[in-house]
């Protein structure tokens, strides 16, 4: 904090020199706010970002400390598609076993395939409208602060997943089910993630102490430049637009109390990050309804053949129908995708309206 104090400082020592400068124009100039302001002000937000950023890190009580490894096994709940997708889809399976059925006398192993990765899809996409809104709300900001912009704080692309709880691994559980498990129709599937790649989401008021403490302590410092300096139009715009990148990644990882059972952990990735062309998109038809249209990224660290490794699992939903057909099915795509020794099972759970 010793260091952000110090560059709020500066910060506030170069508006009083341009003070009369920025009490009477309203537009950027590169000389005074682009080669003097904005360097210092990018370096204010990448420091908050990192002294928030360390609040959600998993805590030693959630991981394995006592291994060598570099990951974590959490549990992803998904519908049966999107799980077929990773694992590289149904069509390159069939024109795979084509081509062997024509070549009987081939004894050769089978040839892994290229697997997908699990997928961040952009928070447009989400159920909840609360989705990064909640921290705003709680913390006042639009009140305290009126000079930030009223608008969509940006979005983010998240890829969700549950923390084990005590003596429960959580791959099979009601709950997830019913929130993210297609109603019953999906799977959980069991993942080993980078541990510095995913971020613990906190729940209620006492969650929010720490982006108070930090994020609080940067907002009343521009606060003061704002209304000493009488900022304005485009000036002010620039500095609401800072404060957003700002506090973007923490806005995500905060939710009501009332979410707390979720135990939820995020692979999260701001748009601010320049993403540009790696965005992709899922074209889905719907009989008698318009096509859904949703996009996402994709990242190294969630691809497949790394995060599901051998001893991990997939759990069929209570209400998937034909489960012995979709249990080979996922059993062929594991084994062609090189992940023969990930296990396939069958949800145990008594769901009402269960279908076998």
């Amino acid at each position: 904090m010793d260091e952000l104090q110090r560059l709020l400082d500066e910060l506030g020592s170069v508006f009083d020199l341009y003070e009369g400068y920025f009490r009477t124009k309203e537009r950027l100039t590169p000389v005074v706010f682009q080669d003097r302001v904005a360097p210092i002000l990018r370096c204010v937000v990448r420091m908050t970002r990192r002294l928030l950023d360390q609040h959600y890190v998993l805590s030693a009580e959630e991981t394995d400390t006592s291994s060598v490894s570099a990951s974590v096994e959490l549990v992803h709940y998904t519908d049966l598609a999107s799980l077929v997708s990773i694992l590289g889809g149904t069509s390159t399976l069939n024109s795979y076993a084509a081509v062997r059925g024509t070549r009987t006398n081939d004894k050769r192993p089978d040839a892994p395939r290229e697997t997908s990765t699990i997928r961040l899809y952009d928070t447009e996409h989400f159920n909840d409208p609360d989705e990064g809104e909640y921290a705003v709300r709680s913390l006042r900001l639009f009140e305290k602060y009126q000079w930030l912009e009223r608008r969509n704080p940006g979005h983010a692309y998240i890829a969700s997943f549950i923390r084990p709880n005590g003596n429960s691994d959580n791959r099979d559980n009601l709950v997830y089910w019913r929130t993210y498990g297609n109603d019953g129709e999906g799977c959980s599937i069991v993942v080993s993630v980078p541990k510095d790649s995913v971020r613990t989401v906190l729940y209620g008021r006492p969650g929010l102490s720490h982006i108070h403490n930090v994020a609080i302590t940067v907002l009343d410092r521009l606060d003061r430049i704002v209304v000493k300096n009488k900022l304005k139009g485009e000036i002010l715009s620039e500095l609401s637009k800072a404060v957003w990148n700002m506090l973007l990644p923490a806005l995500f990882l905060h939710k009501s109390d009332a979410y707390s059972y979720e135990r939820e952990c995020r692979f999260l990735e701001p748009w601010d990050y320049g993403l540009g062309e790696e965005v992709l998109f899922e074209y889905e038809e719907i009989s008698g309804a318009n096509p859904r249209i949703r996009h996402y990224i994709e990242r190294a660290e969630l691809d497949a053949c790394q995060v599901l490794v051998s001893g991990t699992c997939i759990t069929l939903g209570p209400r998937v129908e034909h489960r012995r057909s979709a249990k080979m099915l996922l059993e062929r795509l594991l084994k062609t995708s090189g992940l023969q020794h990930t296990q396939v099972r069958f949800s145990e759970i008594a769901y009402r309206g269960t279908r076998r």
